[in-house]
């Protein structure tokens, strides 16, 4: 993780297993395709004053190595065109490709304890800065408690398969967005700023025991009550970063898509035969049972990131002081109050189309109806695709054949006119590879209840804002489960970039 490091930067006592590293220059690389960020965003330099290393010699197999870092400065930079993708994680990579061994649990189970993290990135139309204090990183149980190491991951030899578990706290975040120097744009002056109390990530990693490889990651950012403060011109300067960015993050969505992995939900493993002699000679099926149901409970289907919002309070305000142009206001110095719980967004990348969503978080009847006519439209698309081949092919049997150097312009560009933009233009056989490798991309947005109360001014007195919009299940009689908004967007492509023909996305 390290570059340019010399022997007097170490302080190190073997035997004690005990050691100190000072001004350290990590290596941006390397901490890229740990984060596996996306490609609309690079990383130009991270430094470390100090860093201390603490390692239990003779209890490696159930407790963890602890590294400690002082204080963690990176800066960052976005990307107008997508940098090269993400390399293999520095696990595998370490691991030279080789099976899942003693040595790599020894580093995935690793605690890393940071007292201040400060992230820099500038683009190109503001700086946003994170501050985050008292971060830790460790690993846990499958229900997310502190325990042995050796529970801390889910090992099926059947299936060639380990299923890993780590969170990631910390006490506050600062996040703080400003504009760049720039005349043309004056609602961005104002600066953006949000501070949060503890929260954390849960991330489940799925890999391969070959090789050590990430086969697929479940991410769940968990938030807990939200206060945030915003001004009209604030408000609208998110509304600009937001723009500024959206070219470049396209671009790198379509990157991803392109180099999209195979998908990993309807796969099966074959096994090696290494493992094969594994369950031959076990002679405990009943524990070989239970670890097949273990893995089966907790099992990362595919690659998911999710954020949970347990209660947001969002307030709007009237800027005052901002120079705006003359507007018909009927008041002046008005506020607003939104109240949101239990927001979700789940994002689902690499989704086979077609395939089953019963695994994804949070199924509920409204996903499941979703999925009836949308797959009914993707059937009825795939059925108007052969038509159209079929009715492409037949015009190219009744025509009469010519040769190619003979052929004018003006026959060409008819014949490309008779073949639909994103038409098969390879073989049968082609053609139905590619419709078995359609994937989706899908967004799903629940909220379970929302309030949204009239606008209050200063000359009105303190009292408790009244609703003017809300969603009251309780008099409606509906379930509490069910939720208040459920928004699902869906799009489909091909993992190979090829111009196949795609279905309309879905919302």
């Amino acid at each position: 993780f390290t570059k340019n490091l010399s022997p007097d930067k170490i302080n190190l006592s073997t035997l004690k297993g005990e050691g100190e590293l000072k001004n350290l220059e990590l290596d941006e690389e390397v901490l890229q395709n740990m984060l596996d960020l996306p490609t609309w965003l690079a990383i130009n330099k991270v430094f470390c004053n100090k860093a201390s290393i603490r390692i239990p010699w003779t209890k490696l197999k159930t407790h963890p190595i602890c590294l400690s870092l002082d204080k963690v400065i990176m800066e960052m930079s976005t990307c107008e065109e997508p940098r090269g993708p993400n390399g293999p994680s520095p696990i595998a990579t370490a691991s030279g490709q080789s099976e899942y061994g003693f040595a790599e649990k020894v580093v995935e189970g690793i605690t890393v304890s940071v007292n201040s993290i400060v992230i820099r990135i500038g683009a190109k139309a503001f700086n946003a800065s994170f501050e985050l204090s008292q971060l830790r990183i460790y690993s846990v149980n499958a229900h997310w408690e502190h325990g042995d190491l050796r529970f801390t991951r889910i090992q099926d030899p059947q299936r060639g398969e380990v299923l890993t578990f780590k969170e990631i706290n910390w006490q506050m975040i600062r996040i703080e967005a400003d504009a760049t120097q720039s005349s043309h744009l004056e609602i961005m002056c104002a600066p953006v700023r949000l501070i949060t109390n503890q929260s954390k990530i849960r991330v489940t990693l799925k890999r391969r025991l070959k090789d050590c490889n990430v086969i697929a990651t479940k991410l769940v950012l968990i938030l807990d009550d939200l206060l945030w403060v915003l001004t009209d011109s604030q408000l609208k300067a998110m509304v600009q970063y937001a723009k500024s960015l959206s070219e470049a993050i396209e671009k790198s969505t379509e990157q991803r898509k392109s180099m999209a992995p195979e998908p990993t939900q309807s796969s099966t493993v074959v096994a090696s035969a290494q493992q094969v002699k594994t369950t031959q000679t076990s002679n405990a099926p009943d524990v070989n049972d239970a670890i097949v149901k273990l893995f089966n409970d907790f099992d990362v289907k595919e690659t998911s990131h999710h954020l949970v919002i347990s209660h947001l309070d969002l307030h709007i305000c009237d800027d005052i002081h901002a120079k705006e142009k003359e507007s018909n206001r009927r008041i002046t110095g008005g506020a607003m109050q939104l109240s949101f719980t239990q927001l979700t967004i789940d994002y689902y990348p690499y989704h086979k189309a077609g395939d089953s969503c019963s695994h994804w978080m949070y199924f509920s009847d409204a996903t499941k109806t979703k999925n009836g006519w949308a797959n009914e439209l993707l059937h009825e698309f795939e059925c108007n695709v052969e038509m159209l081949k079929q009715a492409v092919k037949d015009h190219n049997v009744g025509s009469p054949p010519k040769s190619p150097t003979h052929a004018s312009p003006q026959h060409t560009q008819t014949e490309k006119d008779y073949t639909l933009k994103g038409t098969c233009r390879t073989p049968s056989v082609l053609c139905q590879q590619s419709k078995a490798k359609l994937m989706s991309s899908s967004v799903v947005v629940r909220l379970a209840d929302f309030n949204i109360y009239q606008v209050s001014t200063a000359e009105q007195c303190r009292s408790s804002p009244k609703s003017m919009i809300c969603c009251n299940k309780k008099s409606l009689y509906l379930p509490q489960e069910m939720s208040a908004v459920y928004i699902e967007f869906t799009e489909y492509y091909y993992p190979d970039g090829k111009d196949f023909p795609t279905a309309f996305p879905s919302r």
